[in-house]
């Protein structure tokens, strides 16, 4: 039995390993990325790219990475209510990504205003995470009125 009881399976494989020292590197490394966000009607669209190669590359694998567990449904960061709806919700979120020069552009929809409303909050954070890098990731992230 593991210890933590996670809400959508839990995370101890090598899959995770690698998705969590990759956000590691990220969040170490966060006053090199650069974040620019556009909404759009029903989500928005996410640039992130480094102007160190390395990390543009380390960029495209956690997008990718993180593309992979929402799609077989292996939660990250199930203690914090936003990424735990974002989860639940998952079938309903339309992702989509490529590669950039220098990092990579994500596309988040949904047709659902409460979703719209998730995606926007899940913006938030990541920028919280650009700008602060670790002093912001152990934190609650915020969150839509209607979510408890």
């Amino acid at each position: 039995m593991h210890p933590h009881n996670y809400r959508h399976g839990h995370g101890s494989d090598e899959a995770h390993k690698r998705d969590q020292a990759l956000f590691a590197e990220l969040l170490q490394c966060h006053n090199q990325l650069k974040r620019e966000t556009e909404r759009i009607e029903n989500g928005l669209i996410a640039r992130t790219t480094s102007e160190n190669p390395r990390l543009a590359k380390i960029l495209q694998d956690h997008v990718i990475g993180m593309e992979q567990r929402f799609a077989n449904g292996r939660a990250i960061r199930s203690w914090d209510p936003l990424f735990a709806a974002l989860f639940e919700f998952r079938e309903q979120i339309r992702m989509d990504y490529r590669a950039i020069e220098n990092g990579v552009e994500a596309t988040l929809t949904a047709n659902d205003p409460r979703l719209i409303e998730l995606i926007h909050c899940h913006d938030l954070t990541l920028h919280q995470f650009v700008d602060y890098g670790y002093e912001k990731s152990g934190e609650i992230s915020p969150k839509p009125d209607w979510l408890d």
